[in-house]
């Protein structure tokens, strides 16, 4: 009986066949699974840099927190050490994100015995690791252009200056300014000028502390938001056939649109990943009242600046490019 129900079921899928946006998805997420890394189980230099970037920049996260919590993110801080580990034992570690990890490390151990806090064991095997720090790692002090400052401020200062912060002062964003920054992002190039995005401000801030309980990076900072953007990307504005990733790409660009107009308007922004478990979208769609064909982009929490800012250095990699 089973054996004729599967044949049968064979048979309906001969029938109906492959739909291209179908084999778009299925060859994409073959490549994603083949390709994409596993903390603590790459196989591959650049899937090493990927994930030791990421660990060292949560590490920096938590450097950069004026209410400093000495100890924390034990968890991150093993597994970037245990990942150091790996990677010297296989490649180079002249490598700037190498270099860089070993920066951030060395800092969170002097800012732990700072606070009276020392884990001998830890200290012993960051000091066992090859390779020198840079100075590239870590948190600074940031002081964002005035106003006057950013109304002549050139393409290459607006970028070079612009940083994401995580502590806000109590003073409210004028709603007037967020609408000014999201009209000026309107501007962002999109396939075949569809524009097919949309920011939702949350204004209301027990709908704002709701929402945030569902995304998985504000902790320790989100509760300072004065508001929350949500960027989402319309499904119903891309062609069926060979765009199903165009909703990402131009929602992508807005996204980093938004976060530089926010700037130009002296709003103090940082972009929180709308990566979520299928229970947290659910409930974060629920929220927002969210079309079924929107399809959520990025959080960027906002608000104004703190009259001490100290943000994530972040320092960036050499460009890589190819001239053929």
């Amino acid at each position: 009986m089973m054996s004729i129900v599967k044949k049968a079921k064979n048979e309906i899928k001969k029938l109906l066949g492959k739909t291209p946006e179908k084999t778009l998805y299925e060859n994409y997420y073959n490549k994603y699974r083949r390709f994409s890394f596993v903390d603590g189980s790459c196989t591959d230099e650049k899937q090493f840099e990927a994930s030791i970037t990421r660990l060292y920049h949560t590490v920096e996260k938590g450097l950069s927190y004026l209410n400093y919590r000495p100890g924390f993110g034990k968890e991150n801080v093993e597994a970037l050490v245990r990942s150091l580990e790996q990677y010297s034992k296989q490649y180079s570690v002249d490598k700037f994100f190498y270099q860089t990890a070993l920066s951030v490390l060395n800092e969170y151990v002097r800012k732990n015995a700072e606070h009276g806090v020392e884990n001998k064991e830890l200290s012993k095997r960051i000091s066992a690791l090859p390779g020198k720090k840079n100075e590239a790692g870590g948190a600074i002090k940031f002081v964002p252009l005035s106003s006057e400052e950013l109304s002549k401020a050139n393409y290459k200062e607006l970028v070079e200056t612009r940083h994401s912060i995580r502590h806000f002062s109590d003073k409210s964003v004028e709603l007037e300014r967020v609408e000014n920054a999201v009209k000026l992002a309107q501007y962002t190039p999109s396939a075949c000028n569809r524009q097919g995005w949309k920011t939702y401000i949350v204004n209301d801030k027990a709908v704002l502390r709701e929402v945030l309980k569902n995304q998985n990076g504000n902790r320790g900072f989100g509760q300072e938001f004065d508001k929350l953007l949500v960027v989402v990307g319309d499904l119903r504005c891309f062609n069926r056939d060979r765009e199903v990733f165009q909703v990402y790409i131009d929602g992508g660009m807005y996204a980093m649109r938004v976060l530089d107009s926010l700037y130009y308007e002296r709003i103090a922004s940082v972009p929180l990943s709308a990566s979520l478990t299928k229970e947290q979208e659910e409930n974060v769609r629920k929220l927002l009242k969210l079309d079924p064909a929107e399809v959520l982009i990025m959080f960027i929490g906002i608000g104004n600046y703190p009259d001490e800012c100290q943000t994530t250095r972040s320092e960036r990699k050499p460009a890589e490019y190819t001239v053929i």
